[in-house]
């Protein structure tokens, strides 16, 4: 079946935040990850965006990845829409919208280094640029306000401010519309945490209050299952989900591998020649990153919904 349609996330979270639900945004890397994604929104009949970050050009080619997803999207049949995760600059984001994705991020937080934090003039800018260039395409974008880190942790974490983050909407609006979703710091880290989480949903619930537009929670991996549902009832409509992929490729790899070495060992004794086959180590790792995927879809409450 041809895909419904491929969307801007606008639409797909304008539609998590009427339904009370969230949308799981899933980073892809390669072939199999972006098979594993698409495998498990089709079996959850789940609503899709699948994100690829800037990072990934330290990798390879970001356009070879865009054409595997592009693909898969064609052939898929759930509404997806193909976003760029944390887009540091207005080049950046350029090339991404040239390759035709229907979404992307500019992370105005940081600088370009991914480290040093911008002033709240220099992300209003770049951010203001990136609205105007993406919204004459159709293309939705979000933004961030605040810096992610573990409370109680990461040093550089500050706490998304409701009124910073209402004027902030206010100031970056060009030809009047603003940022169509916004990241906000609520507790959440990129990778896993160090001891127990502590998830602020008492000022996401501020922040939807008085915004009132899609919110979105970065560093989903490892927070509670509960302290993720009180989020997306507070208003969060889009979670990311990267390390939690990762981690599920990494231990069925180890697995595979593991049996692998059995077999081999079995064949040197017996004399007989190894078999090497690539397929046999990389199917099994990634039917668990489908299984992964599909289990957030589901804790998300977007399963069913496409």
């Amino acid at each position: 079946m041809k895909s419904k349609m491929l969307v801007p996330s606008k639409e797909l979270v304008q539609d998590a935040k009427a339904g009370g639900y969230a949308v799981g945004a899933f980073n892809a890397v390669n072939m199999e990850t972006a098979q594993a994604i698409f495998a498990a929104a089709e079996r959850e009949n789940s609503p899709l965006i699948i994100q690829v970050t800037q990072t990934t050009m330290a990798y390879t080619e970001p356009e070879d990845v865009a054409a595997v997803i592009f693909n898969l999207a064609e052939r898929s049949s759930i509404p997806v829409a193909v976003h760029l995760d944390h887009g540091r600059s207005f080049g950046v984001i350029m090339r991404f919208l040239k390759m035709g994705f229907s979404s992307v991020m500019i992370d105005g937080s940081l600088q370009e280094d991914g480290k040093t934090p911008r002033t709240y003039e220099e992300n209003v800018a770049v951010t203001k640029q990136v609205i105007e260039a993406a919204h004459s395409l159709g293309v939705s974008v979000e933004a961030e306000i605040g810096r992610l880190g573990q409370i109680g942790q990461d040093s550089g974490v500050a706490l998304t401010d409701p009124d910073e983050a209402a004027k902030f909407v206010e100031d970056i609006k060009f030809d009047g519309k603003t940022v169509d979703m916004l990241a906000v710091a609520i507790g959440t880290r990129h990778g896993l945490f160090k001891g127990k989480p502590i998830i602020r949903s008492d000022r996401v619930k501020e922040l939807a209050d008085k915004l009132d537009m899609p919110l979105v929670m970065h560093g989903g991996t490892g927070v509670p299952d509960e302290d993720v549902q009180k989020g997306i009832e507070a208003g969060i409509c889009k979670v990311n989900i990267d390390t939690q992929i990762r981690v599920a490729f990494y231990d069925r790899l180890l697995e595979v591998v593991t049996e692998k070495e059995k077999e081999y060992a079995e064949a040197d004794a017996a004399g007989e020649p190894r078999k090497y086959d690539i397929r046999k180590i990389i199917a099994p790792t990634r039917d668990a990153m489908t299984d992964a995927i599909a289990e957030k879809m589901r804790l998300f409450g977007s399963a069913g919904k496409a």
